[in-house]
C-alpha cells in the first residue's frame, strides 16, 4: 500500500512539472523529471512484487484470513506434517499471508519467521504473536544458509511465470546445506489476472503443469523427495517438499 501511494504521489509531480508546479509542491531545484523517473525505476526494480496483487491484499486482509482459517481442516494435513518432520533449524515461511500455515508449523516446535509483501497481512502475523517482516520474495533479506526450511504455499503463484526462477533461487541461497523447501502450487497454464472465491478483486496468478515446475525446481538445484496432490474442489493442488543440492 505504502509503495503505491508513492507510485502515485512520484506520478503526479511528474504529471505537474511545470516550475510554478513544482514550487507548490515546494520541491528544489534539483527534482527534474529526469531524477523523479529515476526514482521510480530504482523503486520498480527493486520490488519485483506486482503491486495490484500486494494492494488486494492490504485491503482484504481480514477477509481473506476469515475465509482460508480452516484450509488445513477441508485439505489433506499430511503434506504439512511432512514438511515439519524432516526441518531441522529455523523456518521462513515465504508468502506467509495471516499466518495460517506458521501458526501450525509453530505449534509443531518450529522456529517459524513469517515474510510477506502485505504489510495488513504482517500486521496480522504479529497479532497472533508470530515473528513477521514485510518484505520482497525475489529480494529476500537474509543472510544466505541462514533458515533450515522455508515454506511457501500457494504464494509463489503470484509470481510471473517469467519471473518464477528469482524466488527459488533466493530461497536457494538462504537455505543452509541439505535445506528443505516446502512449495505449494495450483496446477494448470495461466498467467495473468484473475478473480477467485471470496476474493472479488484481480490478483495475479500463475498456474503449472507438473512436468514444467518439476523441471524449473531441478533447474534452480533443488531434488524433489516427496510429491503428492489433491482437487479439493476444481483445482489440482501440486505439493512438493525439496532438499537443496
Amino acid at each position: 500500500m505504502m509503495l503505491s501511494v508513492i507510485y502515485r504521489y512520484l506520478g503526479n509531480i511528474l504529471d505537474r512539472s511545470s516550475q510554478t508546479q513544482r514550487q507548490a509542491y515546494n520541491l528544489p531545484f534539483f527534482i527534474t523529471e529526469e531524477f523523479l523517473t529515476f526514482v521510480l525505476l530504482s523503486m520498480r526494480y527493486t520490488w519485483n512484487m506486482d503491486q495490484q496483487t500486494i494492494d488486494v491484499y492490504n485491503k482484504m486482509a481480514l477477509e481473506y484470513d476469515q475465509e482460508t482459517t480452516d484450509f488445513w481442516v477441508r485439505f489433506p494435513v499430511t503434506f504439512i506434517d511432512s514438511f515439519a518432520s524432516k526441518v531441522r533449524g529455523k523456518v521462513l515461511d515465504v508468502g506467509s499471508g495471516p499466518g495460517r500455515d506458521a501458526l501450525i508449523l509453530k505449534e509443531k516446535g518450529l522456529d517459524i519467521t513469517c515474510l510477506d509483501a502485505s504489510e495488513e497481512m504482517v500486521k496480522l502475523c504479529l497479532d497472533k504473536g508470530l515473528k513477521a517482516v514485510v518484505g520482497d520474495f525475489n529480494n529476500l533479506k537474509f543472510d544466505d544458509k541462514s533458515f533450515g526450511g522455508v515454506w511457501a504455499y500457494t504464494s509463489l503463484l503470484h509470481n510471473l511465470k517469467a519471473d518464477i526462477s528469482k524466488p527459488l533461487k533466493e530461497i536457494y541461497r538462504v537455505l543452509s546445506d541439505d535445506g528443505i523447501l516446502g512449495l505449494g502450487l495450483i496446477e494448470g497454464d495461466f498467467d495473468g489476472y484473475r478473480e477467485s472465491s471470496g476474493m472479488n478483486m484481480p490478483r495475479w496468478f500463475a498456474f503449472y503443469k507438473k512436468d514444467e515446475i518439476e523441471a524449473i525446481l531441478m533447474g534452480c538445484g533443488f531434488e524433489i523427495i516427496h510429491f503428492e496432490q489433491f482437487k479439493p474442489r476444481s483445482r489440482n493442488y501440486l505439493n512438493y517438499i525439496c532438499r537443496k543440492v
